[in-house]
């Protein structure tokens, strides 16, 4: 089983084992509005039938309750289960891969909490209560940051006072490692290049958004850093900022409202991480990258402006990508925006113009794994990938927590 424990929702995702270890899901779902009784609901997918059902959720202990009855009902016993995976969204330096969970691996988990409070919170409680329900079997913690751990020193450090790096662990990590691996992973496979010797740039564009540079199968630098406010523009993200402005616009804050420096402090932060990107440029406060990209084509200059702000960014990054790899098999788009907006690809596409991309329209239209376009050298492909960052998790639970042989190193979906 796969658990994604956040702070309002608990997402899920149960697999069955068949021949050659190779998983397919059964089960998944969410748990939505979780501590808000009134509103909370059960969501999930079985036997090709949605199914939703209301009910009060208080906790993410109850609503692992609630998930483990209704998988009884549906004659999925509890023993069944022979491992649970977990993904969390901070590992530092010190998991460059998944782990079994003991007390060192939650200790380690809660001390990144400062550095990732939003989301190592919520992943150690989904570990802490999935233990207490299944203590007999194997709990693996599967990190965002973990196949970032590869990156060298020149792409992960900041230009910083050097006990910032040593003494508060200030440095890139990267995040969206785990639909990095996947897809750079397919990708390898659709091209019939060995993953050791695969040179790609993987575009994850979702709510949030990342690119990672991978050479020789290893990720060497990705765009989020810190944090997943650096890097591209997002749903409600800035993406790269000038970090003086935020100094700047906390004091005029702090004088317009009558705040402490504090207080305006967090304003700025908040605004960063959740009023900003597609949502402060859209103009009426919208992320969805659907809705704006129907207003720029319909000729609504705004959302146009928006669009440009934020494919440009990607395009840029994916530049300088290129160019500092020694050839480029493939540039692969995934997760939300990247796997459904064939407008919004098409765009980015056009700010490359030294590749000079030729896109297969009919292509690009599609949604599943496909090639839409290549350079006018015919050496670097565009691939479209959806991304499953679950069916890691299901894999690194089977092979570390179950069959305990660490993490593989071919996965089926890679055959």
């Amino acid at each position: 089983m796969a658990l994604n424990s956040g702070s309002s929702s608990l997402k899920f995702n149960l697999f069955k084992r068949a021949e050659n270890n190779t998983l397919y899901s059964i089960l998944s779902g969410i748990v939505e509005e979780v501590g808000n009784p009134e509103k909370s609901q059960l969501k999930f997918d079985l036997d090709g039938k949605r199914h939703r059902v209301s009910l009060p959720v208080e906790s993410h202990r109850k609503a692992l309750i609630i998930l483990f009855q209704e998988l009884e009902k549906n004659c999925i016993p509890m023993e069944s289960i022979v491992g649970v995976g977990h993904r969390v969204v901070h590992g530092g330096d010190k998991y460059t891969t998944s782990v079994l969970i003991n007390e060192e691996v939650i200790k380690t988990i809660r001390e990144l909490i400062p550095i990732a409070p939003l989301h190592n919170s919520p992943n150690l409680i989904g570990i802490e209560e999935a233990i207490k329900l299944l203590p007999r079997i194997p709990h693996v913690a599967v990190f965002d940051t973990a196949f970032h751990g590869t990156m060298p020193e020149y792409a992960y450090r900041y230009a910083i006072p050097e006990n910032w790096y040593l003494n508060y662990g200030v440095r890139r990590y990267g995040f969206h490692g785990t639909s990095h691996l996947y897809v750079a992973k397919r990708a390898a496979r659709y091209l019939g290049i060995s993953f050791t010797e695969f040179n790609g740039i993987t575009v994850h564009l979702g709510n949030g958004c990342s690119i990672t540079k991978i050479q020789n199968g290893k990720s060497v630098d990705t765009s989020m850093g810190f944090t997943p406010l650096e890097g591209l523009v997002m749903g409600t993200r800035t993406g790269d900022i000038d970090p003086a402005l935020i100094s700047h616009v906390a004091k005029q804050i702090k004088d317009d409202k009558g705040l402490s420096l504090a207080e305006a402090y967090e304003v700025v932060m908040t605004a960063l991480n959740k009023e900003s990107g597609l949502r402060a440029l859209s103009g009426n406060g919208v992320s969805m990258m659907q809705e704006i990209r129907q207003r720029a084509i319909e000729g609504d200059l705004i959302a146009e402006t928006a669009l440009s702000i934020y494919t440009y960014r990607v395009a840029k990054y994916i530049g300088a990508y290129w160019a500092t790899l020694p050839e480029v098999h493939a540039i692969i788009f995934t997760a939300g925006v990247g796997e459904n907006e064939g407008y919004v690809r098409a765009k980015i596409l056009s700010y490359l113009t030294n590749l000079d991309f030729q896109i297969n329209e009919k292509n690009n239209w599609s949604k599943q794994e496909m090639e839409i376009a290549r350079d006018k050298t015919g050496l670097t492909s565009v691939l479209v990938i959806p991304t499953d960052e679950e069916i890691v998790i299901g894999y690194d639970t089977l092979f570390i927590g179950a069959l305990k042989q660490g993490v593989p190193e071919t996965y089926p979906f890679e055959r």
